[in-house]
């Protein structure tokens, strides 16, 4: 397989915690600080005042608490008639402390830690893991409970799943992020307590150099290369929600796409919000700029500019795509977090074979990217889109073991039987992608931005290419 001695990757789990009202409530009064609180298991029709915009019409479906002590504003409850502060707050620390005591009955864990805001990004060589409450994960409404199979319609209305963060610190072996997976699958599963993955969790790796610093901008070219090309394939490896569609987890592809200037109505495919394409005649139709076009844009361009990371990361975009390259101008020089690629597009998963595979796929393209930095490789395999982009020819290349390979066949040959109609992206496929001495013409609304060479100046914001 290929690899780098100075590789590291830590990992980020999203779950589903299930706790009851009675756990709560046991927790809060173990503490003379927090024994007055009250768990409150209907909230109403109330919304965290405190979210992304993608989330605010959204119910607060979890259990909330009332207390007269003043509380992190972040968990801050507003009624969605009014927009007024409640009496009553979101979780905090609550549930992540019941989390914490289980995770520090296993040896060699007995540090794990709870951060809350910045301190996601604290110094790991204290705690191998740290927990948080993530908002970004929507409660369940009763029925949804029950669907579970974690709690009766008895149980229901005192049982609360509460969205939950783990993060590990940065680890050399796949093989140890699988134990860790099981090990910690296993805790949360023990003295009464469970939790639940749906559709909404996801597994994230951020892959860095040990000490902390950037990749080269090389490495970082390459990869980005590399992560467009093959974005179709590694899609086949995912859930349909995790790719490409979903606000968290955008096309990088999709960011270097034209319009088409007069699309034939076949090719036009609309994509609803559960990535199901149906054919028919649009107004629209994107296409793929050509693989010379984008080489130019990656290398050319970022190359001459004043600051070549900074570049790069304007170039790539912000956090919220299949891979963020976003983390990769970091400095810890000046006090900023480790420099990272995050791979966002993964399925939330505790089980251990997800996690081996998944580490693997992720430190061997990298790897593979440092090996074409270092070896001044300037010929790519791939240079144009009628090209075959084959996964094999790439597995082939970075030698990712068999059982790795066979692992993902098998999950590939069971997603296409499931989802068979499924593009995997929300875009046209590359032999519809028109070449790239065609006149691209920009509608009036992209025509003032979108036909510009993209700003690489150093004070340069972040470019939006479609």
């Amino acid at each position: 397989m290929a690899s780098s001695n100075n590789i590291t990757f830590g990992l980020e789990y999203e779950l589903k915690l299930r706790v009851t009202a009675s756990q709560l409530q046991q927790e809060l009064q173990s503490d003379p600080a927090t024994k007055n609180i009250e768990v409150v298991t209907d909230a109403g029709q109330v919304r965290l005042s405190k979210v992304g915009p993608q989330y605010l019409q959204n119910d607060y479906l979890n259990f909330a608490f009332r207390d007269s002590a003043s509380h992190p504003q972040r968990t801050t409850l507003v009624s969605k008639v009014t927009g007024e502060q409640c009496e009553i707050r979101g979780y905090s620390m609550e549930a992540l402390r019941i989390v914490q005591r289980r995770l520090q009955a296993v040896s060699g864990y007995e540090a794990t830690a709870i951060y809350q805001g910045q301190g996601k990004q604290a110094d790991f060589s204290s705690a191998p893991l740290y927990l948080t409450h993530d908002a970004s994960l929507n409660g369940l409404n009763k029925a949804a409970k029950i669907a579970t199979g974690l709690c009766t319609a008895d149980q229901a209305d005192t049982t609360d799943f509460i969205g939950t963060e783990i993060v590990t610190a940065p680890r050399n072996s796949p093989q140890e992020a699988c134990d860790e997976a099981y090990m910690i699958s296993a805790a949360l599963r023990s003295d009464g307590l469970d939790y639940l993955i749906d559709d909404e969790c996801a597994m994230h790796i951020h892959v860095g150099k040990q000490d902390g610093t950037r990749f080269d901008i090389k490495t970082l070219q390459h990869l980005a290369y590399l992560v467009l090309i093959y974005e179709h394939e590694f899609a086949r490896m995912t859930v349909p929600r995790k790719r490409g569609g979903d606000f968290e987890t955008r096309s990088n592809r999709l960011d270097f796409a034209t319009e088409c200037p007069s699309p034939e109505p076949h090719h036009a495919y609309l994509c609803d919000q559960q990535g199901i394409n149906t054919e028919g005649s649009v107004e629209v139709v994107w296409n793929y700029q050509s693989l010379s076009q984008i080489r130019k844009a990656l290398f050319d361009d970022v190359d001459s500019a004043k600051d070549p990371h900074k570049a790069f990361v304007n170039l790539m975009g912000d956090k919220g795509h299949i891979v963020n390259f976003s983390y990769a101008a970091r400095d810890i020089s000046n006090n900023e977090p480790a420099a990272t690629v995050e791979f966002r597009q993964h399925q939330g998963t505790l089980n251990g074979d997800d996690v081996l595979h998944w580490a693997r796929h992720c430190t061997a393209l990298v790897a593979l990217a440092q090996s074409y930095a270092n070896n001044n490789n300037t010929h790519h395999s791939i240079t144009t889109w009628s090209d075959n982009i084959d996964i094999e020819q790439l597995w082939r290349e970075v030698k990712l073991p068999e059982a790795t390979k066979h692992f993902y066949r098998s999950r590939v040959q069971e997603f296409d039987k499931r989802w068979p109609d499924e593009h995997q992206t929300p875009l046209c496929e590359p032999d519809m992608v028109f070449d790239h001495d065609d006149d691209f013409c920009f509608s009036d609304e992209e025509e003032s931005e979108g036909s510009k060479e993209p700003d690489m100046t150093e004070d340069a914001d972040v470019q939006e290419k479609c």
